[in-house]
């Protein structure tokens, strides 16, 4: 009797957590859809009327994209690199266009142990906001007078797809050999 007892307590057990983890599995996919992305980030699309307000939505997308391996301060560390030369990159002559590109496509370089990733997932509104982020943040001051990146800056580049290897040969002030080198050779 006691056996029997046993059992139909397991099985209740058993059957209980079943169904409870089925219910939260409804209940949390139910919850995905609390807000629509492209709704919420719209509201920072810039109008006739009014500026890009980026800084909310720089911050939250540093700290959700960049912030692991550039880290809070935008330092880098071991084979991540630092943030504080961006600026620079953005005044040289072709580097606006340089840094959408990266973010983007990715890059793969012989002066960084990884590659980094491409970022295209992110929405224009994202990408602009989190590059203003960077250069007015970790020691960066954007040259006097520079327009900062906008939506459209960055639609306008959301074109055919490069490789890693070229964007690295994109680089303002880059070694085109350096970037050959260590370039994965095309099968014509």
């Amino acid at each position: 009797m006691r056996h029997l007892v046993a059992n139909i307590a397991t099985y209740t057990i058993a059957a209980l957590l079943i169904l409870g983890s089925a219910l939260f599995a409804w209940m949390r996919s139910s919850q995905l859809v609390l807000s629509d992305e492209y709704a919420t980030l719209a509201r920072y699309e810039p109008t006739p009327e009014h500026d890009f307000e980026w800084r909310e939505v720089g911050e939250h997308a540093y700290a959700s994209n960049c912030r692991n391996c550039h880290g809070r301060e935008g330092l880098g560390w071991d084979q991540y690199p630092g943030l504080t030369d961006t600026a620079r990159l953005f005044a040289a002559p072709g580097g606006r266009e340089y840094l959408v590109e990266l973010h983007l496509h990715g890059l793969t370089s012989p002066r960084w142990g990884a590659p980094m990733p491409s970022m295209g997932h992110m929405q224009d509104v994202e990408l602009a906001a989190v590059l203003n982020h960077v250069l007015t943040h970790f020691g960066n001051t954007p040259p006097t007078g520079a327009r900062l990146y906008v939506p459209a800056d960055i639609a306008a580049l959301r074109g055919p797809k490069r490789s890693p290897w070229e964007v690295n040969a994109l680089r303002p002030g880059g070694d085109a050999r350096a970037a050959e080198q260590g370039a994965p050779r095309r099968q014509e």
